[in-house]
Order: C-alpha cells, then structure tokens, then sequence
C-alpha cells in the first residue's frame, strides 16, 4: 500500500513539474534550422514524387482536411462534408476567412482550380493525381461550397485528401509560374515562402495572418516559430555533426547508429514519426525464373531473418515487419504476423520437396541455377545495406543472389520490365487501397508480375467500400493471399527518426508522418 502510494506522489509530482515546463512563455522571435535528408526534386506539391518533400509542403500548404496521425479525418480548409449516398459525390463547405499567402482569397473557384491543375495533363502530376482516384472532378456550387465528382465510388478519398500532395496552391501562382511553380510555393499554410537554393537550402517564415489552423492540434492563431532554415545535408555524418555542434535544433532522418546512442542523452528529444502505408518491403517478381516457382518465393520468406537484415542496415533502430500494411494502418492484421519465421532449414526443406536439388554451391533444377537478383538504388545509403544483407542470408541457404545497384531511373526500368526477382523500396499510404498500385494488372508499380482475379476482385471491393469493419475482411483477405503466394516480403516499419533539441516542443505530423511545425515552440 505504502509503496504504491509513494509512486503516485512521484508520479503526481512529475506532473505538475512537466505543467510548468509546459507553461514557460515560448520565444516568438525563434528561428529554427533544420537538417534535411535529402534533396527536393520540386517544391510544387502536385508534381513531386518523393516522400520527403511532404512534409516540407504540410507546412506551407493547407489541405481541405487534416488527417491526424491515428486516422482521423478532422476539417482545415473544409469545415464540413458530405457524401452523397450513391458515394459518388462529396460536396464540402469551406472556410470564408482563408487567404493564400500572395492575398488572393481561398475558395470554391480555388479548389477547383487546383483539381484542374492536377488532371491537365501538361502538369504529369504522380502522387496528387493518384490520390483523388476517380473523384478526380471539381465544380463550384457556391462561393463556399465545392463538390466532387466521382465516377465510381471510392472510399479511401477523405482521407486521402489530407495528404500533403493535395495541398492548395494559390490559383494567381499557377497561371503566373507555370513551369516555374515548383520554385515558388505559395499556399495557405502556417510558414510562408521566403527563399530557395535547389539541392542547398530552403527558408520560410511566420504566416502572421494564419487562424484556420488544423483544430486537431490544439494550437491556435499563427506558429510560435518566426522562421524555419531547411538545410540539404544528404551525408549522414555531416547531418549528425551539425546537429551535436547545435548548428540546427531538428535532424531528419537520423542514421540508426546515432539514433541509439542521441536518445539516451538530456539534451536531445527522439521523436519516431510512423510513416503509415507498406513500410519498407520486398516485391518477389512471379513473372520471371526462378521466383516463377513459389517454392523458391516461400523460400526467400524463410532464409532471411529480418532483424538480422535490421541490424546490418541500420543498427537494429527499427521494428520488423511482417504483414503488407503495416502496424498503425487501419487493416492492418495480426493474424499474418507469424507468416513466415525466420527458418533456414524450412526454406531448404521448401527447395527440396519443389524439386530443387544442390549437387553443389547452389540449389538447381532442369540444369538452370537458381539465381536471385537484388536490385538496389546506387545513390540512396540504406538500399545498398538492405540489399547486401539479403543477399548474405540467401547465399547461406544455397541461393546464387547477387546485388544490382543502379542509378534510380535505371531501378526503375529493370524492375518495372521484370529484370530483377526483388527489390527494398518504402511506398506511404493512409488507406490500404494503396494495395492497388502494387497487385492491379497494368499498374506502374506492379513489380511482382503477377496477378490473380480473387485479389483484384477483393482490391476494387476495398476501394467502394467505406464501412470500416467491411473494409477489414476485405483487406484481411486480400493480404492473406499476398502472403500465400508470397509475392510481397515485408521488412521492416518505416519511421522518420527525427531528433530534436529539447527546447523544441509540439512538433507533431498529419497522418501519414507527415512533420508538421505549426503548433511547435521553441523555449527561451
């Protein structure tokens, strides 16, 4: 009794000592510098490819709605919505107090302006288009009212829509930049554009007319942050070292190795961002010899022990994985947690009763070698590892795998053309229909090569179903059978590891871990 009494004084005591900390005044003339990863290929929200440049845009673009990192589909732009009940239509109703950060005013005409921007297609928008599916038509009803036009129903587009890759771009910067618009971002967000230098730095600064803020985070009115300096470091020893020196108070994408020894320390606070959707996995190329034979698809499954690959890639900083949709998302399911074990010996076992046999080295059938090829990405600093500490967990159970390491475009071509039998790659998603870009025919990312009409059938039932606990069984399904036929190997979770000074408080993300500086604080 007594000493459970002690430990709620202390823990009582804590509490109030972290109110306090809370209440000190934050600094309002706070500049912070962040070191970023890696490179921008275009700050234009609707034209970028990559991962990285979304949450840079969260913080100068709005969106109509802001998903919270559980899922949560809260207004920002919107302040409410509605579906039509055929799902073929959402019409929203916008805030009137809106403005871009140019003065123009934020309205239905604005919003369909951006979904025309989108879907012209001199724009080539990659993610922004994908994200609408085929609700991708917009008109105004009234000044502040826009509805959305779909041609089929399609239930991930709410949340969708939170995504940064849907921010709103001021219509005036569109017609004005054209090509150019990429290097002059101008939204509705809580940081406003100041300056850029491709493949060096990014500033921006207070948006001292922003109250529409996301209620969700519980700040109000504009940042406390007066200014935010991006700085590119892609050399991951050069981004440490600037941040130990306190050269920048946030480092993104910090190397595992430091990551474990940085959160230990007083000084700093680690912030793991969930980066929601596939987390980093394997396709297994079906379309081609040897992994044609899902023996040797299972086998691959068994050989590798993930947490041993973890390990050598990144000093173990982060969670296995082992289902298609990650921990976090909501269909992931558990149930397929226990798949594959790591097991060497029933992946041999596998080989042997598929008809395999190793006379010598390697495992051969009908005279051909069974031979895997790892592609990797030469310019990325984790590819290379994940591929190489696959390829020496193959080579150990008699599997002749050798690693590729390409320039990205070429990555991209071999694995799309069916050259390689697996690759590592990260795909970000807040709805499990991103299962469709990865297992439908003729998709872009179907790197598996395969395609199987129950799975199709089960992936366009997910996308016009919108009650969730349908929507699990439809998922569950088609998950199982991705691991059946194991087409997909799940590696690892994909985290943002992010370290900040402690004097940084209330950085949060929007789902999908997206970082967002909004309702952040430096203290004095």
């Amino acid at each position: 009794m007594h000493h459970s009494l002690k430990q709620f004084l202390a823990a009582g005591a804590f509490a109030l000592v972290a109110q306090q900390a809370a209440a000190a005044p934050p600094d309002l003339d706070a500049k912070i510098t962040i070191g970023w990863g890696q490179p921008f290929d275009t700050l234009n929200p609707h034209t970028t490819g990559n991962r990285n440049v979304g949450p840079i845009d969260a913080n100068i673009f709005d969106t109509l709605i802001w998903l919270t990192p559980d899922f949560k589909v809260t207004p920002l732009l919107a302040k409410s919505w509605e579906m039509s009940p055929d799902g073929l239509s959402y019409t929203f109703t916008l805030r009137d107090d809106v403005t871009f950060h140019d003065g123009t005013p934020f309205d239905a005409a604005a919003v369909v302006a951006n979904v025309d921007y989108i879907t012209n297609k001199d724009t080539q928008s990659k993610i922004s288009l994908n994200l609408m599916g085929n609700c991708a038509s917009a008109k105004a009803i009234s000044k502040y009212q826009v509805q959305f036009t779909c041609t089929a129903p399609y239930a991930p587009l709410l949340a969708q829509l939170g995504e940064p890759y849907l921010g709103m771009q001021s219509p005036k910067a569109i017609q004005e930049y054209g090509k150019d618009l990429g290097l002059h971002p101008i939204g509705t967000g809580p940081f406003a554009f100041v300056s850029y230098v491709p493949t060096q730095s990014l500033v921006l600064k207070r948006n001292e007319a922003y109250k529409w803020g996301p209620a969700a985070t519980g700040h109000i009115g504009p940042p406390d942050i007066a200014q935010i300096t991006v700085q590119i470091v892609s050399t991951a020893q050069a981004r440490v070292s600037q941040f130990q020196t306190g050269q920048s108070d946030v480092m993104q994408e910090t190397p595992g190795v430091f990551w474990n020894a940085l959160r230990k320390m007083d000084r700093y606070t680690a912030i793991p961002v969930p980066i929601s959707g596939m987390g980093i996995f394997a396709p297994i190329n079906a379309g081609s010899f040897p992994t044609n034979d899902i023996a040797v698809r299972k086998a691959i499954q068994y050989a590798i022990d993930k947490v041993g690959v973890i390990q050598l890639a990144s000093a173990g900083a982060f969670a296995v994985s082992n289902t298609p949709l990650v921990k976090g998302m909501p269909d992931y399911d558990a149930s397929l947690e226990n798949s594959y074990p790591y097991d060497p010996a029933k992946a041999e076992a596998t080989l042997k009763a598929a008809g395999w046999t190793k006379p010598g080295e390697f495992w051969e059938k009908d005279g051909k070698t069974l031979t895997i090829k790892i592609s990797a990405i030469s310019t990325s600093a984790e590819s290379p590892l994940l591929a190489q500490a696959m390829q020496g967990y193959l080579r150990k159970v008699g599997m002749d795998a050798n690693v590729f390491q390409m320039a990205t475009p070429a990555w991209l071509a071999a694995n799309i053309k069916g050259d390689m039998s697996l690759a590592a790659l990260q795909y970000i998603a807040v709805d499990s229909d991103a299962l469709h870009l990865w297992f439908l025919p003729d998709q872009y990312f179907n790197w598996s090569h395969y395609t199987n009409p129950e799975l199709s059938d089960l992936i366009l039932q997910g996308q016009k179903e919108s009650d969730p606990a349908k929507r699990f069984t439809i998922y569950a399904k088609a998950q199982k059978i991705l691991m059946d036929e194991a087409v997909i190997m799940p590696i690892r979770e994909n985290v943002d590891l992010l370290m900040t000074t402690r004097k940084l408080t209330g950085v949060t993300w929007s789902g999908g871990g997206f970082e967002y500086f909004g309702a952040a604080s430096m203290s004095k």
